[in-house]
């Protein structure tokens, strides 16, 4: 937080296994709002080290920056995935909803669970909204399945197709607005 500039820093992290769609987030949440977004990929256009991009709200007199953040999903990243993941403030978990990506789903959100404290961090005190993405596809599973088999906690959840956009501010905007509002309590 800087006072003086009436700025509170919040960083947000994209965060779900590798091709779930955490790069197509953050590049339709960068178009709807007119935001700039900086990509560092690989040769085959896989996010290699994350994707950055800024979204500021005002809250009273404050504005709130929020910092967007992907992870790359591939296993030999995870030292990045950390580094990424340090100071976050919330997550967005985005799941493929594909009935053969189910088991990586389940996976990767226990790897969540396990990264935070790694950093720092309480995965009871960190907010995480799920997105359960590629929706439109012909094997993606049942919003109920998706549900009883990764959202054990009872976390929001949207149904999403990032790649048309849908889905996309939603999520974002639910992760925002706890955000915000535990801000505002906090700054009175």
């Amino acid at each position: 937080m800087d006072v003086a500039k009436k700025v509170i820093r919040l960083k947000i992290v994209y965060y779900g296994p590798t091709m779930s769609g955490k790069t197509t987030n953050l590049e339709k949440l960068s178009a709807l709002n007119g935001l700039k977004l900086m990509k560092i990929d690989t040769k085959g256009d896989r996010t290699l080290v994350f994707d950055f991009s800024t979204k500021t709200v005002q809250v009273g007199n404050m504005t709130a920056s929020f910092a967007l953040y992907t992870i790359p999903g591939q296993e030999i990243y995870k030292d990045i995935r950390l580094t990424v993941l340090r100071g976050v403030d919330g997550v967005v978990f985005v799941a493929d909803s594909q009935e053969h990506r189910l088991g990586e789903n389940v996976e990767f959100f226990n790897l969540l669970k396990e990264d935070l404290p790694k950093v720092g961090k309480r995965y009871e005190e960190v907010p995480v909204v799920i997105q359960y993405n590629k929706m439109d596809l012909p094997n993606a599973l049942p919003f109920e399945v998706l549900e009883e088999e990764i959202n054990k906690d009872k976390l929001l959840s949207v149904c999403a197709i990032a790649i048309r956009g849908e889905g996309v501010a939603e999520t974002f905007s639910l992760l925002e607005g706890f955000l915000l509002s535990k801000l505002e309590r906090m700054i009175g």
